[in-house]
């Protein structure tokens, strides 16, 4: 029996025990995190927390709709036991007819009729880092290679103390002038996801400092089978030394050989993309899943 409960309900001792034991768990699924990036979520649960799925609604003028919140990509259905396409099906066709609006993204392990819903695939990349790092480093591009040995010739530094609030500027100052959908509420949401990740030892930041200046930073949260490159910003003078990919090479490093993988978190973008794919790693699909119930004159504005 599929229920829908408030968050008031929410068990979230069982919740995130099943989190844990799920063959498809992520951090972003724990109630701590949905806790800073949706406040108030609520969901739909199984018997005993079986098998649960985070609804992460908002309201806008009158009407409640689910939306996927910045710095999770991925969530939907949960379980510690296979999950069938029937099962998925049956989730969605249960999520309540208040939420007049659904845009949403899946996990990578949820298979999905569709029914009325919309749906569009969406990329991420994996990378295999239970290997050697010599392995894994012989599947590097050629490409990436080089630019690896320029950024060893570069008088670069890492430095991983740096503040949460300067990896933001860094971005904010260069590829956030493009991001015009982040606004300042959810860069302090991401401050808290780090200050509470790292409080549970989950955070590792590497950034790499050029004349004594921040010029490139990531941030990497530890989820339940694999790291999630979280987030990351670059100045000018990086990009020329190509400090990213010397950041990225550096924890690759550090974990080879760990039961684990590497979700680099996207993109769609075709030249993150390509960058992702040079460090050997493989496309790994996801849905994004879609239905608007909205009145006519808000459903042709959306």
């Amino acid at each position: 029996m599929i229920r829908y409960i408030k968050h008031g309900e929410i068990d979230f001792q069982k919740w995130d025990a099943t989190i844990d034991a799920s063959t498809n768990g992520m951090v972003y699924a724990k109630s701590w995190f949905l806790d800073i990036v949706s406040p108030g979520w609520q969901a739909l649960i199984e018997d005993d927390y079986t098998i649960v799925f985070p609804l992460t609604s908002r309201k806008k003028f009158g009407f409640s709709y689910l939306h996927q919140p910045f710095f999770t990509q991925q969530l939907g259905v949960f379980s510690g036991n296979e999950l069938t396409v029937a099962k998925i099906d049956e989730f969605l066709f249960n999520v309540p007819i208040v939420f007049r609006l659904v845009e949403i993204q899946l996990n990578h392990s949820n298979k999905f009729n569709g029914g009325d819903f919309k749906i569009s695939e969406r990329l991420t990349h994996h990378l295999d880092l239970n290997r050697v790092y010599d392995i894994i480093q012989k599947n590097y591009s050629d490409n990436l290679k080089r630019n690896l040995k320029r950024a060893n010739q570069q008088e670069v530094i890492f430095n991983n103390n740096f503040g949460t609030r300067d990896l933001i500027n860094l971005f904010k100052a260069n590829r956030g002038k493009e991001v015009e959908t982040l606004k300042d509420r959810d860069y302090q949401t991401f401050e808290k996801l780090v200050e509470e990740g790292s409080k549970r030892n989950l955070v590792t930041k590497v950034g790499v400092m050029i004349n004594h200046n921040l010029e490139a930073g990531a941030v990497f949260i530890k989820s339940n089978y694999e790291y999630i490159f979280l987030f990351s910003a670059t100045g000018d003078k990086a990009k020329e030394s190509g400090a990213m990919a010397y950041i990225i090479d550096d924890f690759i490093r550090s974990h080879a050989g760990e039961t684990m993988q590497l979700d680099f978190e996207g993109s769609m973008d075709s030249g993150l993309a390509r960058f992702y794919k040079s460090f050997g790693s493989k496309e790994i699909v996801y849905l994004q899943i879609r239905k608007n119930n909205l009145p006519l004159p808000l459903r042709w504005l959306k």
